[in-house]
């Protein structure tokens, strides 16, 4: 009888331990009914995969892809999380949902910072900020600005999850928010300079993830290393060449009564100060990037220990580089 009952209970003890083992195999945070995947279009893809020749260009993945996930009804966050590279999986419950997807490392960790994401209409992506001392202007707040990172979201709406549904997944197709920008300024009297750094006004300082909205009142100052390229072989044009830079940025401003100027900063012991001629006109048509055309040849005259700009009827102005 004894051995009956004992025989009973470990029959009992194994049944309740493959109970545990089938039940802790179906818990979520080891189950995925949702699997999202995020693709990018062909704008973005090409000007994520454009190389400069020194290998400044960002990679082609993302490191990270953030998501949340709103309830439907509530419009309340009812998931939240981050995944490597552009796919990933999570357990939800059953029921209806808004999806946003967004990327958050690309280049450099945390360049771009993120808020206003407990609604989707006021979910924001900016950086680090400096604001400028304000002129005579009230309406417009300047602020000198980091470079955002290569930056893409999108919002899906409206999706359905049934309960037992395995494995269902949610292909999304990226929206770029910032976009690539670059430009070559061709020049002589390279040979007296050591470094260029290029400062372009009147950017977006945000943009909004799920719509085209931005901040209207605020213009951004980007700093942009140049890149000096030497092309004069003889002893005659060994100051010739060019001044190539490259960055990313949230647009320009569309409001007509912000400039996008462009001035370039040279440094041999001093700051030299050459603005090139307007460009606003052509920069704001360049919503989605591309190429700046700089028409302008500038030309540096000074001997190595000091130089005279010699565009125009420029003077010398020392100024404190924002770096």
């Amino acid at each position: 009888m004894n051995r009956i009952v004992t025989l009973l209970l470990a029959l009992s003890l194994i049944l309740a331990s493959a109970g545990c083992q089938r039940k802790y195999l179906l818990e979520p945070h080891d189950h995925h009914n949702l699997i999202i995947k995020a693709h990018f279009d062909s704008l973005g893809l090409a000007q994520l995969l454009s190389n400069k020749s020194d290998g400044w260009a960002a990679p082609g993945e993302p490191r990270s892809t953030s998501y949340i996930l709103y309830e439907k009804n509530t419009q309340k966050i009812a998931y939240s999380g981050k995944f490597d590279g552009r796919e990933g999986g999570l357990y939800v419950q059953e029921g209806m949902y808004d999806l946003l997807v967004y990327t958050t490392d690309f280049n450099e960790l945390d360049a771009n910072f993120f808020r206003g994401m407990g609604k989707k209409e006021t979910a924001e992506t900016y950086t680090r900020q400096t604001p400028l001392e304000q002129g005579e202007r009230t309406d417009v707040q300047e602020m000198f600005m980091v470079e955002p990172d290569p930056t893409f979201s999108v919002l899906q709406e409206e999706i359905i999850v049934f309960e037992g549904e395995e494995g269902k997944v949610v292909d999304v197709e990226f929206v770029q928010k910032s976009f690539k920008y670059y430009l070559t300024v061709r020049a002589t009297g390279l040979q007296h300079i050591h470094t260029a750094t290029m400062h372009i006004t009147g950017m977006y300082t945000t943009a909004f993830l799920t719509s085209d909205e931005h901040r209207m009142n605020e213009a951004g100052t980007q700093s942009v290393d140049m890149e000096i390229r030497r092309t004069g072989t003889s002893k005659d044009e060994l100051g010739k060449g060019e001044l190539y830079g490259e960055f990313w940025s949230f647009g320009p401003n569309q409001r007509k009564d912000i400039l996008n100027s462009i001035t370039l900063y040279f440094i041999n012991g001093d700051v030299i100060t050459m603005p090139l001629d307007d460009l606003t006109g052509q920069i704001k048509t360049l919503t989605e990037g591309g190429e700046i055309i700089v028409e302008q040849v500038l030309e540096i005259k000074g001997p190595p220990g000091g130089f005279q700009p010699g565009v125009g009827d420029w003077e010398d102005t020392n100024v404190d580089l924002i770096l």
